[in-house]
């Protein structure tokens, strides 16, 4: 009882139709990918859907009863004013859904957008319009009642994604399927990919996987990496309970002064970042981490 069902799609996927069975399957959690309400960037993105199919789907959605709707947003996009960025984020908060998770746009190597960088054909965001633009978000969501829970991603009360957060708290998990995985507190695996070779193996009654034990130093630091990334934190009397280190000590001057530069609080035993602290948190983690 109580079950996250949720369902990724996009919006030109989603028609009145579709939504119903969806909605009649049992589905309690949609997740569209709107990207952006603006037609300009989600042609420079490639994707297929335009600004009008999102609004339709989010309607429509809530139109078939769900009462449990996220969204993806995209900042940092090339040509993206902070103007533009802000008529984005009014036209989210019309819709009223409970969940949004938004994230900065990389230019990856071996990419659409890593080679047209590399031909001199697109121009990477500033760094501080990106953050500029970060810091509006998160002030717009939080006035209209969206807690940031995770770097990337804002919800209502009680709206915070429930698989997500089992990730970012290192909780186990088990995946089923093709390339799904699993979490045993100290050990992660992964189905194999290969649609036919995971049905033959099942056939068989067996299951084709990779294993990778992790190292004490290993969980630590992705425990330091979730952490920092949550409102929740890390706890230091957990981590000199559970692995027999004492980061405070060991990072002392470095706590003291992400305190002092406003990007760290402690409460407690208790080390979380704030909204600025947000924007160094992977750079933070990665300062606090433990090399075997």
């Amino acid at each position: 009882m109580g079950a996250e069902i949720t369902l990724e799609a996009n919006p030109d996927d989603l028609d009145k139709r579709k939504i119903k069975s969806l909605h009649d399957a049992g589905i309690n959690r949609l997740s569209i990918g709107i990207q952006s309400f603006r037609d300009e960037d989600l042609q420079l993105m490639n994707r297929v859907h335009r600004a009008e199919q999102s609004e339709y789907a989010v309607k429509a959605s809530q139109d078939a009863g769900f009462e449990n709707i996220t969204i993806d947003l995209i900042y940092s996009i090339p040509g993206l004013a902070m103007s533009s960025w802000q008529q984005n984020l009014e036209k989210a908060m019309d819709l009223e859904v409970q969940h949004i998770s938004a994230y900065s746009l990389t230019i990856e190597p071996k990419t659409v957008f890593g080679h047209r960088f590399a031909k001199g054909l697109l121009t990477p965001v500033d760094e501080s319009l990106s953050q500029d633009q970060f810091l509006m978000m998160v002030e717009t969501f939080a006035e209209h009642g969206y807690r940031q829970y995770e770097v990337s991603n804002f919800g209502k009360t009680g709206f915070e994604s429930k698989h997500n957060s089992s990730y970012w708290k290192g909780e186990w998990y088990t995946g089923f399927g093709p390339s799904a995985h699993s979490f045993d507190g100290k050990n992660r695996q992964w189905n194999v990919a290969n649609n036919q070779q995971y049905i033959r193996a099942l056939s068989k009654g067996e299951l084709l996987f990779e294993r990778e034990e992790l190292t004490p130093e290993m969980r630590l630091n992705e425990y330091l990496m979730t952490g920092l990334r949550t409102i929740w934190g890390v706890d230091l009397q957990y981590i000199r309970d559970q692995f027999g280190v004492d980061i405070k000590s060991s990072y002392s001057g470095e706590i003291e002064a992400w305190i002092a530069e406003g990007k760290m609080k402690e409460s407690g035993s208790v080390l979380t970042l704030t909204s600025q602290g947000f924007l160094f948190a992977d750079r933070i983690a990665s300062d606090l981490f433990i090399v075997a």
